[in-house]
């Protein structure tokens, strides 16, 4: 069902968090869009200019994120990355390169009045494009490492490999 994504995750340096998503593709359906209530497919966009790396402040959450959102029913994950970050920043950017997956738990929203779910999130390393930006839909942040939420520090080598 999600062979292109399992042989696009094969690439990556092997851990145990990959194989738990391998097995989850392997054995789940419908997880693009938001048919399955517990499980969803998302991908995000690390993109940087220079040293730096966007963010966005996530609307419910409150917090500093990358730009990111479901995958759509027919949408691979990469373009899923490309039409958040240009959606959300204003900003176009492309050349996806999958350099991480991770599985996050969502919070309970009781402004979408959303049940508490998982996602398996698609990282994409993308090239930012010289075009001239649109209107950003969410708050917009261009940090350095030491600024950086923790949990995407490690992508900055990432960066500067790309």
């Amino acid at each position: 069902m999600y062979n292109d994504l399992i042989r696009e995750l094969s690439a990556l340096e092997s851990s145990k968090k990959q194989e738990q998503v391998i097995a989850l593709l392997r054995s789940q359906k419908g997880l693009k869009g938001k048919q399955n209530p517990d499980l969803q497919l998302s991908a995000s966009a690390v993109v940087f200019k220079g040293e730096k790396m966007y963010f966005i402040e996530h609307p419910y959450q409150k917090e500093l994120l990358l730009p990111a959102g479901h995958v759509e029913e027919g949408e691979k994950p990469h373009k899923t990355a490309e039409r958040e970050f240009h959606e959300e920043t204003g900003l176009t950017a492309g050349a996806p390169r999958l350099i991480d997956v991770n599985l996050i738990n969502i919070p309970y929203n009781a402004v979408k009045e959303e049940k508490a779910h998982q996602h398996i999130d698609f990282r994409y390393l993308l090239k930012l494009r010289d075009e001239p930006s649109e209107r950003a839909e969410l708050p917009v942040f261009l940090l350095s490492k030491t600024e950086a939420p923790e949990e995407f520090k490690k992508y900055f080598l990432e960066g500067k490999q790309a």
